[in-house]
């Protein structure tokens, strides 16, 4: 997919009334709208560039479990289920993989701080452990370092953000959202 927009910006086409506004086509914005058109809920969301130009081209893409604070685990459980459910919301793969993350430590010492994170997480059963030195270099192909193990979570994954951002937005106009690209927003009426 190119960075030009599959929708057309619709600069003199900003629906009169709705019943939700959304400032912003990044991925909260578009997840926002999808859910929202979803439920039946009349949204227009607007973006002042194009989808998913602005911060949420310029992240990783680190859909995970792991490092989080406990109180957001309920939030990132459910996060992953509704990332296996997109292709079928939405019509397209918006290029999640679960491929899984790892903190890589350089000295086995390093590991001891993420013992107090396990132990707060065990009632959520993820499946994040600790590896060693070998399983750790070899889940990281090519690096210079040697490092002395990490913390590994098989389950978590990512996704090309600017491409997810983009066909969830899609996805949104097409369960009938209004996506209006190039409308900077400077105040409601």
């Amino acid at each position: 997919m190119t960075s030009q927009s599959k929708t057309t910006p619709s600069f003199d086409v900003v629906p009169l009334e709705t019943e939700v506004v959304i400032v912003g086509g990044g991925i909260i914005g578009a997840c926002t709208a999808l859910e929202l058109a979803r439920r039946g809920i009349p949204v227009v969301l607007c973006e002042k560039g194009t989808i998913g130009e602005e911060q949420s081209s310029r992240n990783w893409g680190w859909v995970r479990k792991m490092g989080r604070d406990v109180r957001e685990m309920p939030l990132m459980m459910h996060a992953m289920k509704l990332w296996d459910e997109l292709p079928g919301l939405i019509g397209a793969d918006p290029g999640f993989r679960r491929n899984g993350i790892t903190y890589f430590c350089d000295r086995e010492q390093d590991m001891a701080k993420y013992e107090a994170w396990m132990k707060v997480m065990e009632p959520f059963g993820l499946d994040t452990h600790f590896v060693g030195r070998d399983r750790a270099n070899a889940l990281a192909p090519g690096n210079t370092r040697n490092f002395a193990g990490g913390l590994h979570t098989p389950s978590d994954g990512f996704a090309e953000p600017h491409l997810a951002t983009r066909l969830i937005a899609e996805g949104a106009r097409k369960l009938g959202a209004v996506i209006v690209e190039g409308c900077a927003v400077r105040g409601f009426e």
